[in-house]
């Protein structure tokens, strides 16, 4: 199967369809006090293109948990409908669509993955070994290799556990040359990707797989690098309820900087 030209194919006839519900006021109201219809709304467009194109396929998405569709099959969707809501429902123009594919249940199987930046209508995709894309375009990440020359971006949402959040990241704001926070993960790894951002730095492990699957393969095979906390190789179970913490960065140097900034340990 050519999964590259399933996932362009499937992100730009999504693309479309769920620009045009965005223009609607009304998918933005929760449903019965949990997720904006606009977010089961994406999801309906994404699987609905998807199954055309490729029949059965196992879903893993936010809002349907682990499905199978039309019986299942040996791919499997990683899906995200709306990564950024709370960004859609206000107005600030940071959402996306991410969708990874993968021929098993571990971030190593991924194939193919894309992002839709949907407010600036671009379209970030990668295959394995392929390379990254931001809109036909080839992209790599910066060539930054110091934290003191770089512009970062941070995933600071830490309910209850603020002060021991910020603390341990503090040493990396002090150093950075800028620090940025958009609110939808997924946009963060792609900007890293295409040189915009030189690290995405989230710690909280409470990030979900569905959210970074397709944007972690994206700064890949952009040439970046992705690494957890302690600064091992990342590497998860693809699943509903799976939540990670990352680094991704533009360079080896620049991630390994980071993470001597750290001041917590491996638990033995």
């Amino acid at each position: 199967m050519d999964y590259l030209k399933v996932l362009l194919e499937v992100l730009e006839e999504s693309k479309s369809k769920i620009v045009e519900s965005l223009k609607n006021p009304a998918v933005f109201k929760p449903v019965y006090g949990k997720p904006l219809l606009v977010d089961k709304l994406a999801e309906k467009v994404v699987v609905d293109s998807l199954s055309e194109r490729i029949g059965g396929f196992t879903l893993i998405s936010e809002e349907a948990g682990m499905v199978k569709v039309n019986g299942g099959g040996n791919l499997v969707a990683v899906l995200d409908p709306i990564d950024g809501s709370t960004n859609a429902s206000r107005g600030f123009p940071i959402y996306s669509t991410s969708l990874a594919l993968a021929e098993g249940y571990s971030l190593s199987d991924v194939v193919a993955g894309g992002v839709i930046d949907f407010p600036k209508g671009d379209v970030y995709y990668a295959a394995r070994g392929v390379g990254a894309f931001l809109n036909g375009r080839r992209i790599t990440v910066s060539k930054i290799k110091v934290l003191s020359e770089s512009v970062i971006t941070l995933d600071v949402s830490a309910k209850g556990k603020a002060f021991k959040y910020l603390s341990l990241l503090s040493p990396i704001v002090e150093k950075a040359y800028s620090v940025r926070s958009l609110g939808s993960n997924a946009i963060h790894l792609c900007m890293v990707a295409s040189g915009v951002f030189d690290a995405f730095i989230d710690l909280r492990s409470v990030l979900r797989a569905i959210d970074a699957s397709a944007g972690i393969l994206i700064v890949k095979e952009a040439g970046g690098v992705v690494i957890d906390g302690f600064g091992a190789e990342l590497n998860f179970k693809l699943a509903v309820d799976t939540r990670i913490s990352l680094i991704a960065a533009s360079t080896a140097e620049l991630a390994s900087e980071i993470v001597n900034l750290l001041e917590f340990k491996p638990k033995s």
